[in-house]
């Protein structure tokens, strides 16, 4: 996709998007993860270190894309979204913005459990095999938005950044 057909990206493209991750998830062996990746231009500078010595030494920070992390554990799906500096993570998120992924259903890490939002699917006891159709779809819609909303959401002037890349491992 060029640079200038990402900018303005149609529901077509978000569709295909979603079959294409549809069958990345089909094909998780146990163990197996999806990483999803945000546009550059989502990327923020998420802080690596904090300042000390009262600012004489100062923080350091790093330009980090915001990702969703699916792993397949057994049965379920487990979802990872990037954790906000809001829950202790290093990304800098607004409030709204950590409120906007609670909304679509998140979890704010427990405390010792890290520093990344996360999510099961299904959230209940498997009443099949892994990941039937139906809550795959659920996951995807739900990782579709989190970058369409939250972690990519387009600017004021409209231009969306672009898709989420996906890779594996």
């Amino acid at each position: 996709m060029s640079a200038a057909d990402a900018t303005r990206l149609g529901a077509g493209d978000w569709a295909d998007w979603r079959e294409r991750l549809l069958a990345a998830l089909a094909g998780l062996t146990d163990g197996g993860s999806l990483t999803l990746t945000a546009p550059d231009a989502a990327v923020r500078p998420a802080r690596l270190r904090r300042p000390r010595l009262r600012g004489l030494v100062p923080g350091r920070y790093e330009d980090v894309a915001p990702w969703v992390r699916l792993r397949r554990s057994e049965h379920h799906l487990r979802g990872f979204c990037i954790g906000s500096d809001v829950v202790g993570g290093t990304f800098p998120l607004s409030r709204q913005e950590h409120d906007a992924l609670l909304g679509l259903g998140w979890r704010a890490p427990a405390p010792l459990e890290g520093h990344d939002y996360t999510h099961w699917w299904p959230d209940d006891v498997p009443l099949a095999p892994f990941l039937p159709e139906d809550e795959a779809r659920r996951a995807v819609l739900m990782v579709e938005e989190t970058f369409r909303t939250v972690l990519a959401a387009p600017s004021e002037d409209d231009r969306s950044p672009g898709l989420p890349t996906v890779t594996t491992g």
